[in-house]
This record gives structure tokens, sequence and C-alpha cells, in this order.
């Protein structure tokens, strides 16, 4: 799904950050964070995104950046010319998934072949037969506004998590699955 209209703000009786999404063809989409899952996500978008913006700039230029700074530099940018004052268009044809959001249990992250970022949230609640789930599309600028959002929500939560502080990456692939948290007996 193409998204065209992302909201994210911090819910303090559910401790948890509210994702609603309106689609190009009028859906909305909601999707509950935790703190566990935006720890672990959150460090996968950030090097989605740097791919992403070192591919495109490969083919504009090879002076020799850091692949960081130009993705800083270039998210900055995005950002001043994104449309932050256009208040969330609540009046969505449709819920393809229902009015009660999806807890994201699991996330999948792939890159597509032409500058986009897909990503799958699944539900995935013990003794509960059927899980939702859902896949986004997200274009660069649009991808930068997703991380400025959450980052912004992650300010309200005073969950002292950052974009640069979060776990280190443990996979290399443009692939990422979150896992469900592992027990010690």
């Amino acid at each position: 799904m193409m998204i065209h209209q992302l909201q994210a703000s911090f819910s303090v009786e559910h401790d948890r950050i509210l994702v609603r999404m309106n689609t190009q063809s009028a859906e909305e989409l909601r999707l509950w964070l935790t703190r566990r899952i935006v720890k672990k996500l959150l460090p996968h978008l950030v090097k989605a995104t740097t791919r992403l913006v070192n591919a495109q700039a490969q083919l504009a230029s090879h002076d020799g950046a850091d692949a960081n700074a130009l993705a800083q530099f270039r998210k900055q940018e995005t950002l001043q010319q994104a449309d932050f004052k256009t208040p969330f268009d609540a009046q969505a044809a449709t819920l393809p998934i229902g009015s009660e959001p999806l807890l994201a249990t699991v996330v999948h992250i792939t890159s597509g072949d032409n500058g986009v970022l897909r990503i799958g949230f699944v539900e995935k609640i013990p003794h509960v037969a059927e899980s939702r789930s859902f896949e986004v599309t997200l274009e660069l600028a649009l991808l930068h506004g997703f991380l400025h959002l959450i980052e912004t929500a992650l300010h309200h939560a005073d969950w002292d998590i950052t974009p640069g502080g979060v776990e280190p990456l443990r996979q290399t692939d443009a692939f990422a699955a979150i896992e469900p948290p592992r027990y010690m007996n």
C-alpha cells in the first residue's frame, strides 16, 4: 500500500506509540508500536534509509562524502520541504484491518528496487487463531517523515531511545525480522 499521510503520537495510557496511516486509496491503517519493537526497529529503519540515500547519491555524485553525514543532510533537506501543517485526515473511507490498532509483534523490512522501502507489520498474539498484518511502501521522503514522527513521539514517551543510541544491528541484509522476546528460566 502506498501511504499518503502519516501521524504518530505517544499514548500515555497505553505506553505505546500510535501510528495512523492514510493510503492513497482512502484507507486508514492503525498500528501500536511498543518500546521493545521501536528499540529493535529504529536502527534497521535508520540503516535502510542510509542505504537508500547512498544508492541515490551514487547515481548523482562520487565525492566520497561520509554515508551517515550524507543521510543526515538528505533527511534535513527533506524535512524542510515536508508538510507537517496539514491536519491528519481522520475521515478514511475504509479501515481494512479494523478500528482497533494492530499491535506490531513482528516487523519485516525490505528494500524495493526503485528506491522504496517496504515495511510489513504483523500481529501474532498467543492463543489467537488469526494474526493480522499489512505492508506499506514508503518512498525516501515519506520514510524521512516517518522517522521524524517516530523520533518526536519518542521524545514525548521518555523511553530513553535515540536513533544513535539503540542496540547495534545484528543483521547485514536489507531484510530484517523483529523477533518476539526470548525468556530465560
